[in-house]
């Protein structure tokens, strides 16, 4: 038993050992590819390279994203989504244009912060004092046309339970964005991401730990895990777009997003799919 049991935990260790090499080597590729990219000042070869280099990462964490719904094809867009792990930015990254608005901290981390600038995100203080620096940035990047990834949240949650959304965070709708044709009323989005099964089996309360990455966690142990993990599928649903305008002010937006996302969260759950 002891020996079987050595067994599986060996070949747990080189699988996550091989998928860490793996990932790597395709990091300090596609750094010196995006790089390349960037130089070009193309928008559609950086947005078309950044969604191949995260579905890279995705397969070979071992990460399957199937999607539901649509993305909004109408601009300025603002993304708002559940927030339960690192692999959200993986979920995210593979199926949509989206641009992300990482805490200001990781502006001073060794080789993410390069990959941030890389990719275009935008660091942002969430303090209340800061709430209307980090809007102007957000506002800028939607005038230019991009995609906006928002976790209302703040941080991530346990996998089972939605924190409440920020509304603060929602007064970037307040102002139209200023677009080369025109100033227009910023379009939200609510994007929902669920993680369904580890091995085909579905995710039950000791597994979820294994995925979602909160509290004091600490992120090098976490990937370690993860890595060791069989298949993880996932999956991201595109709600429909509302306007401000159709809720009257920010908190009644921030609820309404919430309550959906809470919604479409539960129905998930009660149909384990």
């Amino acid at each position: 038993m002891l020996h079987a049991m050595a067994a599986v935990k060996n070949r747990l260790m080189i699988k996550a050992t091989v998928k860490l090499i793996l990932l790597s080597i395709w990091l300090a590729i596609s750094i010196a590819l995006l790089w390349l990219v960037n130089k070009t000042g193309k928008k559609k070869w950086h947005e078309g390279f950044c969604r191949f280099s995260y579905a890279i990462v995705c397969m070979i964490v071992g990460l399957r994203v199937r999607t539901e719904g649509e993305m909004e094809s109408g601009r300025p867009l603002l993304l708002v989504s559940n927030h339960i792990s690192y692999l959200d930015i993986l979920v995210l990254g593979a199926k949509t244009p989206a641009i992300f608005t990482p805490k200001n901290d990781m502006s001073r981390w060794p080789v993410i912060s390069t990959i941030c600038r890389l990719l275009n995100c935008i660091f942002i203080e969430r303090s209340n004092e800061k709430i209307k620096e980090a809007r102007v940035k957000i506002q800028d990047a939607l005038a230019k046309g991009e995609v906006v990834s928002l976790f209302p949240e703040g941080t991530t949650g346990d996998g089972r339970h939605l924190l409440p959304f920020k509304s603060s965070l929602f007064s970037i709708a307040e102002e139209e964005i200023k677009m080369p044709d025109g100033d227009k009323e910023l379009l939200i989005q609510p994007a929902i991401i669920s993680y369904i099964s580890v091995s085909a089996l579905p995710i039950d309360s000791t597994q979820w730990p294994n995925i979602a990455w909160y509290g004091d966690m600490v992120l090098a142990p976490h990937v370690w895990k993860i890595l060791q993990l069989g298949k993880i599928d996932a999956k991201l649903t595109f709600l429909p777009a509302v306007t401000l305008r159709q809720f009257g002010g920010r908190k009644e937006l921030a609820a309404h997003c919430y309550s959906t996302t809470v919604e479409a969260l539960q129905r998930r759950h009660e149909a384990n799919i």
